[in-house]
């Protein structure tokens, strides 16, 4: 039985470095969609209420510095979102939070539409580049 267990350990040992060495080769590789030539915003932003801006911040702050570093400054795997054209605009936003992409998991699923709604407004009047 013992033999068993080592042969099955020395696999899942390998996985998680093969894992994130991947997962970060892939990240840096796509910039996890962020970027992009057009920096015009197609989608003019709502002012979110009071409630959703916190909750926004809450939400960001769970689910998002991770990767995207605190105030969405860059992390080890998320792009810098101060300085991506990408999160200026709240349907690019909506649509990479809850599809995912590249490194990006989907937040379909983990996250109601309303709590999408409300980190994407986080993310377009907080965190992205002004200008």
């Amino acid at each position: 039985m013992k033999a068993g267990r080592s042969s099955l350990r020395r696999p899942l040992r390998t996985i998680g470095p093969t894992l994130t060495v991947l997962i970060l080769a892939v990240g840096i590789a796509s910039g996890c969609g962020g970027g992009g030539g057009n920096k015009k915003a197609t989608t003019e932003p709502t002012a979110p209420a009071p409630s959703q801006a916190a909750s926004g911040a809450k939400l960001f702050s769970d689910n998002c510095e991770s990767c995207h570093g605190t105030n969405g400054a860059g992390g080890h795997i998320g792009p810098n979102l101060q300085k991506s054209s990408v999160a200026e605009n709240l349907a690019k936003v909506e649509k990479q939070v809850r599809n995912g992409g590249a490194v990006m998991p989907p937040f379909k699923g983990v996250l109601s539409s309303e709590q999408i709604d409300a980190v994407a407004h986080y993310v377009v009047e907080q965190i992205a580049p002004k200008g």
